[in-house]
């Protein structure tokens, strides 16, 4: 980059200051420590303008568009850069399979995580890396067993059905109803995680605590990193008043792909206490325009609340109140309600 910001004298007392990439490139910096993700944005497009050649501008200018959630056009410029301006820079290998992770896109994401492993074998990201690729690789697995019955079609219908059931009974309360029912699923679905882990809910909200300890344990044994078991025990501990930081170092390192896993750390954070990370998560989920159930937004607005975002919070429990008018007046800021069951 260049390291001068001309003065141009014009006429005898007018002096024209032309700042250079480096000047706006700064700038940006410092808004994106700040959080201000628009002026960072406003900025490192300039500085990208004036030095369209610059990787390090490039690349800084795709990262803060990839953390406003406009994952596209942050590929193309990182595409850019390694084909055109610095094939050299394999950061850009690492911050592509950070969006398409973002984006779902797991293939691309494992694609482009390998190279960058493969180029920089011990490089700055390499540990953050290895960690997404496990992660990857994880969330891969868990979808495969969550949804695979290829060679059992019959089953599908029924298994979804009995889902949705279970979970709607669970989440109106209704424990005594969902735990056999529950209980069928594990043995008729061996495999099929999620019936585990909301067993294991119906448990704990019923006070049978060793009975879900079991059922988590096994299910980690059997399906290790899978998130939600690991959400609810560390819930389980946090409830029971035992330590929770184990829990908590595993679950800040995760990043999550899935929108069903983003939601999932998200509550867990909030019911953890940890405000910011949980608001964090679920905002991105608001932030991606994912479509999300009328639960959620009891959610997010606890978590807005808790960060000091109260027109946020206002707004979201108004979303909510579209789908269920009965909460007026059981504000997250006027009472302090029974939360919603924590499914799956």
């Amino acid at each position: 980059m260049s390291k001068n910001i001309s003065n141009e004298r014009i006429g005898e007392n007018v002096l024209v200051f032309n700042p250079s990439g480096e000047f706006y490139f700064t700038k940006g910096l410092v808004a994106f420590e700040r959080n201000d993700l628009a002026k960072a944005k406003k900025y490192l497009t300039r500085a990208h303008h004036i030095e369209p050649n610059e990787p390090i501008i490039a690349c800084q200018l795709a990262i803060i568009l990839a953390e406003l959630g406009d994952y596209e056009t942050s590929n193309k410029i990182l595409y850019k850069v390694i084909s055109e301006i610095d094939p050299n820079m394999y950061e850009c290998h690492y911050f592509l399979a950070n969006n398409y992770a973002y984006m779902g896109k797991n293939a691309e994401a494992k694609e482009h995580v390998k190279l960058y492993l493969k180029y920089v074998p011990n490089g700055e990201y390499t540990n953050d890396a290895q960690d997404l690729l496990e992660i990857i690789s994880l969330e891969a697995q868990d979808i495969k067993s969550t949804c695979l019955f290829h060679d059992q079609i019959d089953y599908e219908d029924e298994l979804i059905e009995k889902q949705e059931r279970s979970r709607r009974l669970l989440e109106n309360g209704e424990l005594e109803e969902a735990t056999p029912l529950l209980e069928q699923m594990i043995v008729e679905y061996p495999s099929f995680w999620p019936a585990f882990n909301n067993l294991a809910l119906a448990y704990f909200y019923q006070g049978k605590y060793s009975k879900a300890f079991d059922i988590l344990n096994q299910v980690l044994a059997e399906n290790p990193g899978n998130l939600h078991a690991l959400c609810n025990l560390a819930v389980l501990h946090s409830h029971l008043g035992k330590d929770v930081e184990p829990f908590l170092d595993l679950l800040k390192k995760v990043y999550p792909i899935s929108v069903d896993h983003r939601y999932k750390l998200g509550v867990t954070l909030l019911i953890l206490e940890q405000f910011e990370l949980g608001y964090k998560w679920l905002k991105k989920l608001i932030h991606d325009s994912i479509q999300v159930e009328s639960t959620f937004y009891y959610w997010f607005s606890l978590a807005a609340y808790k960060v000091g975002k109260r027109n946020v919070a206002e707004k979201a429990w108004k979303r909510l109140l579209k789908e269920h008018p009965e909460k007026e007046g059981h504000e997250p800021w006027n009472m302090e309600e029974a939360k919603p069951i924590f499914t799956k």
